[in-house]
């Protein structure tokens, strides 16, 4: 990350101070600004304003409803609502783009029957939580999706409704902008310290100097969380991990949609275009 150039806060104290800018800290102030209840101040506090090795930059914004809790469906149902309503959500201001989930779904294959008997199990939890996960034998893949070698599988799992991938660089950049708008103040700095009064944390240390009061701190610092609650005095189990991904483009393309594929060998591919595919 090249050397950029600090900001200083306007004030001394913030009702609530959000370490990490990129699209779970800009989304969590923007929620603040959508709370009626709250009226308090909120800094963001971003190291790397250009977010150029920032998760949000790195991810592939994909989205799913195949998880094995309630919660976490309920959760991403949540997002493809907010995602797809973007606009309404924004006030309807008309800036804010209309925007769709590309739904070529996710199709975990099992080549076990163990494996088989876990989609089974997340199927029924998916269904009660009002996901729309079908599962496919070998035949019924090869039927649908006469490109896939179906003689290792044993059964497949696939939800078409509000699973595919989607926009996130845009629905990030406007969180970011509306919060802005809307008071949010975002300064270019990095937290070196968390100063705690017991148990309670009550100020952070800017590289640049400053001490800043809050009444609560967000650690929404991606991958490098666990640096960020080490200065709490907390640790949690988050560590980066590295991942290759190659997008590339087939000379002959297939002739329908490729749902994003979860072999079992762990590699995954999907469709990323006409005639473009990211594995």
């Amino acid at each position: 990350m090249c050397a950029l150039k600090q900001e200083a806060p306007q004030r001394s104290a913030y009702d609530v101070v959000i370490i990490g800018g990129a699209i779970m800290g800009s989304s969590t102030a923007w929620f603040l600004t959508e709370n009626a209840d709250f009226n308090g101040s909120v800094l963001v506090i971003e190291r790397d304003p250009t977010y150029e090795t920032a998760a949000t930059s790195h991810t592939n914004s994909c989205i799913r409803q195949q998880f094995s809790t309630a919660l976490n469906v309920k959760i991403s149902q949540f997002g493809a609502e907010f995602y797809t309503n973007l606009r309404g959500h924004m006030g309807n201001d008309p800036r804010v783009p209309e925007l769709t989930i590309q739904n070529y779904g996710y199709m975990y294959l099992a080549d076990n029957d163990a494996f088989a008997a876990v989609l089974r199990e997340n199927q029924k939890v998916q269904l009660a939580a009002g996901a729309a996960t079908q599962l496919m034998t070998p035949d019924q893949i090869k039927a649908a999706y006469p490109f896939y070698r179906v003689d290792d599988l044993v059964l497949g799992s696939i939800n078409r409704v509000n699973e595919g991938y989607f926009d996130g660089q845009t629905m990030f950049d406007w969180w970011r902008r509306s919060a802005r708008e809307r008071g949010v103040e975002y300064v270019a700095n990095e937290v070196v310290a968390i100063g705690r009064n017991g148990g309670r944390v009550q100020s952070v240390t800017l590289a640049s100097g400053q001490v800043i009061a809050c009444g609560q701190l967000v650690n929404a610092s991606g991958t490098r969380g666990a640096v960020t609650a080490r200065m709490a005095g907390i640790e949690i189990p988050v560590e980066p991990r590295k991942r290759y991904s190659w997008v590339f483009t087939a000379e002959h393309p297939l002739d329908r949609d490729l749902p994003l594929t979860i072999d079992p060998s762990g590699v995954h591919v999907r469709q990323d275009g006409r005639a473009s595919y990211l594995a």
